[in-house]
């Protein structure tokens, strides 16, 4: 299982790292205009700097047609590192730049998915990761669940080195339905996940901890004993 931080701001990437066991940070035009008009390569290489080499980084083209596709991943690949994943839509112009430069070697997250038909045909051409919108799925009712476990079915089936790559949550549950539907990973904003660790349940029970512990052995704690 892997666990992505899915934004560009450097603060939340930092305090993430700093919390989380974090594999990697995706981004998308929407992540990218949040961050004001950003010099865009010199700051994906400050996410670089930040995440190190041995996380992965996915950078997403903003081209539609196949030649232009491929011509902007050769260049975030020449400008971040090989090990840059490329992130290119699932759609026919995308599919065929998918299939030609995963020839090529360039790491690709196929991304927009939303049916099993687009994640079958990403899988087959090469690509990485299968970025699957959950929420997105779920406002036009499609069975995002369900998608996810056939998707996965099949990669394991097939024995591919292809990962299911969950992505638009709005919810504690989404994500943990989607790890629970067969997603190797999941890739979230960094607000939901601290949303996730911030329940009053669990803050009330570390506070009936320490009354207790208090109530026996005052305020010191164990390196007084």
């Amino acid at each position: 299982m892997e666990l992505m931080l899915d934004t560009a701001n450097l603060a939340e990437i930092e305090r993430g790292l700093a919390t989380y066991p974090i594999s990697g940070v995706t981004s998308n035009p929407t992540i990218i205009k949040a961050e004001g008009g950003v010099d865009f390569f010199v700051h994906m290489r400050k996410i670089r700097e930040l995440i190190g080499e041995s996380r992965s980084l996915h950078v997403q083209v903003v081209s539609t047609d196949c030649a232009s596709i491929m011509a902007e991943a050769q260049k975030i690949v020449s400008l971040l590192g090989p090990s840059t994943f490329v992130k290119i839509p699932v759609t026919q112009e995308g599919l065929e730049a998918i299939r030609i430069l995963s020839k090529k070697g360039v790491n690709i997250t196929a991304t927009a998915i939303y049916t099993t038909l687009q994640g079958i045909l990403a899988m087959l051409s090469g690509a990485r990761y299968l970025a699957v919108y959950y929420n997105r799925m779920l406002n036009i009712d499609i069975d995002a669940a369900k998608v996810i476990k056939e998707l996965s079915s099949l990669l394991w089936a097939n024995s591919t080195s292809c990962q299911v790559l969950a992505a638009s949550f709005k919810n504690i549950n989404e994500i943990t339905t989607a790890y629970a539907s067969g997603a190797s990973c999941c890739t979230v904003p960094y607000s939901l996940l601290c949303t996730g660790l911030s329940m009053p349940s669990i803050t009330k029970a570390v506070h009936d901890f320490t009354t207790n512990w208090e109530e026996v052995y005052g305020k010191r704690t164990l390196l007084d004993l």
